[in-house]
């Protein structure tokens, strides 16, 4: 965790003990308060006692479901801006069902312990600035998409909307570095495959860069490579396994455009 941030509170919300603690052995190393219920209802309860800062929610519970409790929390005002993150091992329509419901993220258990870190992070950050902000009206953000890949480039700013966005394109990690002089992007998405250069030895610069450590990357990578990536995590600000399904891409670069606008806002030091 970032030392100058105070810990927050994440309310885990799961029902089987083992699970519960799996769960809390990866949420442990980002130094922030764990609090627990044993279903929906009695995470409503903990609610009304008690604000957390973002609820990670399991769906198949006893006594109320997952999606009736993000639904109660999204329903009312006083709560209704705490992030929710499914966690789930529910396959078929889940995270449909989890987005209609009103959750703010979805992941399939198990989860990956790099990303679940990286998305709560994430999620806890707009949140922190949010409040201290307020709540600013969506800008175009200027996003730099470095890919070997073709394919994956127009992926990128289709599925996102070319309307939605200013982008910039990059093929290795050169050209990627020239453009980021050049335009000062407001997100960086990130393909671990380029034409030169290495990926890691990009968003090591980027992270060591005073001026540029602020701007939120999403990688986007193959499968089996994310953990390969483990020591990079305080770089990274969120994750997308390829190939590119067009909601999730959406969803993951407008989460990186909105932590990007709130940090903008923040005063100079």
């Amino acid at each position: 965790m970032d030392a100058n941030r105070s810990p927050m509170a994440i309310l885990m919300v799961e029902d089987n003990a083992l699970q519960r603690r799996q769960l809390e052995a990866q949420l442990q190393p980002l130094g922030h308060r764990l609090l627990s219920a044993a279903n929906g209802q009695e995470a409503l309860d903990r609610l009304r006692e008690s604000l957390p800062d973002l609820v990670i929610m399991d769906v198949v519970m006893p006594s109320m479901d997952g999606f009736k409790a993000c639904e109660a929390i999204k329903a009312d005002s006083r709560t209704a801006d705490i992030p929710v993150i499914v966690l789930t091992a529910l396959s078929r329509d889940a995270k449909d069902r989890s987005y209609a419901a009103g959750a703010d993220d979805f992941l399939r258990k198990p989860a990956s312990t790099l990303l679940l870190q990286v998305r709560v992070q994430t999620h806890l950050r707009i949140r922190d600035l949010a409040r201290a902000l307020g709540g600013p009206q969506p800008v175009r953000p200027r996003v730099l998409v470095a890919s070997g890949s073709p394919l994956v480039r127009t992926q990128v700013e289709n599925h996102f909307g070319k309307d939605q966005a200013v982008f910039h394109e990059a093929q290795g990690e050169s050209q990627a570095r020239a453009q980021i002089l050049a335009h000062r992007p407001d997100v960086l998405v990130l393909d671990t495959e380029l034409l030169d250069g290495s990926a890691q030895t990009l968003v090591a610069a980027i992270h060591q860069a005073e001026e540029l450590t602020g701007m939120p990357i999403l990688l986007l990578h193959g499968p089996g490579e994310l953990e390969l990536w483990s020591k990079h995590r305080d770089a990274l600000a969120d994750a997308l396994e390829k190939p590119l399904v067009a909601p999730e891409t959406r969803r993951r670069v407008a989460l990186m455009a909105r932590l990007a606008q709130l940090q903008k806002l923040l005063p100079s030091a």
